[in-house]
Order: C-alpha cells, then structure tokens, then sequence
C-alpha cells in the first residue's frame, strides 16, 4: 500500500509524492513446539493459520544457513530518494528491522551457526528500538541516497537490501 504525502520540491516548479514501501518479515513457526520451551513465542495465528516449522527442525537447519522459511519477504528493493521504508511483521516470532554496516551475527549465540561472517552486530540498544513484534510495523524511516543493509538480529540470515537513488 503506497502512502501520497505531497511536499514541494526546492524549485518551488515542481511536486513530487513520498512512497512507504514496507517490507514483510516473514516465519512458519509452529506454535506448540515452539511454546514448549520459549512459551508465548510464537503467535502464529495471527493470520488464522499456523506455521508449519516445529523448533527441532528450525534447529536442524541452522548449520545450513538457517530455515528458509524466516525470510524478508523483499530480498532487494530499490526507492527513491524522499521515500520512506518500514517493516510489517507477518510472521509468528518477534523480529527486528536493523540497518548494519555489514552482515553477521545477531543477538541469539546458537542461531548464529547459520551464518558465516564473523562481524558481531548485536547491540542491544539497536536490537530493542528495532524489534518489530508478530502483526506491528516498524517506524517508517527516510534514508540517504546510497545501498543500505538491514537484517533481523534474531534471525540473523534474515537480510535485505534497500537501494535509494536520486
């Protein structure tokens, strides 16, 4: 769903319209293995179904780079500069929406085997003010012209790229 918001350009000649682009955070956790051990985690009937991936094979999946079915649902997006970018979580399991200089591990020690850069980028004060919890959206956030990263420090294999261009 696109957001108008008109503003004039600097000439004063011309308008142009702000977009809010929102990405989707996206899992299939399976409520009742998930909630045996980290009860209340996993709040997958938001949507009236329910996820399909139990805790153990979550688990089983990590030295391989992690489940496929935890996602940014936009691999790559490309806005203009202005635009606003924000993330809706449709998953089950809290997420964050975390701009890094470069990919690697997030918050969660064993989790982090999916991943093989070495780069620590957990800092609790980025992980608290960027979590986005099951059916919230992030803030929307106006970035500078140039190739952003953002990943989930959860989920650490989680990833996007936003690109905003002139």
């Amino acid at each position: 769903m696109a957001l108008f918001v008109p503003f004039i350009q600097s000439t004063g000649a011309q308008a142009a319209s702000v977009h809010n682009r929102v990405q989707e955070l996206r899992d299939e956790c399976e409520p009742i293995s998930w909630n045996a051990e980290f009860p209340g985690i996993c709040n997958r009937k938001l949507d009236g179904t329910f996820g399909t991936v139990t805790l153990a094979k979550f688990r089983a999946a990590l030295p391989q780079g992690g489940s496929g079915h935890w996602w940014i649902r936009q691999h790559q997006i490309t806005v203009e500069r202005g635009d606003t970018v924000a993330a809706t979580n449709a998953g089950g399991i809290v997420h964050t929406y975390t701009e890094v200089a470069q990919y690697g591990k997030g918050c969660i020690a064993e989790w982090n085997q999916a991943v093989t850069e070495t780069v620590d980028n957990c800092d609790f004060g980025k992980f608290l003010s960027t979590l986005v919890p099951p059916g919230q959206t992030s803030a929307p956030q106006t970035l500078s012209v140039g190739v952003h990263k953002f990943q989930c420090l959860v989920h650490p294999w989680m990833r996007t790229v936003v690109t905003v261009r002139s």
